[in-house]
């Protein structure tokens, strides 16, 4: 495992980098995309490895939740999203649709 509750969703997306995700994904119109080379990834071509919910410090309902995805041609990264009512439903539906990754 690589992502940590102990952690905070910084020092996660700080650990999941070293860790080689590298791309930071945004969510947009049923697809990924990858922030710095604006490729797109739909849900076939995409596996969720692993996520981890994240509470705020100060806020406990100040949640998000952090998920690393790699992609068909080995990219892998990173996309967050809030966590409960301030969640993005259509980001949710996506990332449940992912297939898991094959340890």
């Amino acid at each position: 495992m690589i992502l940590s509750t102990d952690n905070s969703l910084v020092q996660d997306i700080e650990f999941a980098k070293k860790s080689g995700f590298t791309a930071d994904f945004m969510y947009i119109n049923k697809k990924i995309i990858d922030r710095k080379t604006k490729k797109e990834y739909t849900d076939r071509d995409c596996f969720l490895v692993e996520f981890c919910r994240h509470e705020g410090m100060n806020d406990p309902s100040d949640s998000s939740i952090l998920f690393l995805i790699e992609c068909i041609d080995n990219i892998k990264g990173c996309l967050s999203s809030a966590y409960g009512k301030d969640a993005d439903p259509n980001l949710i539906e996506f990332v449940i649709n992912l297939n898991k990754k094959e340890e």
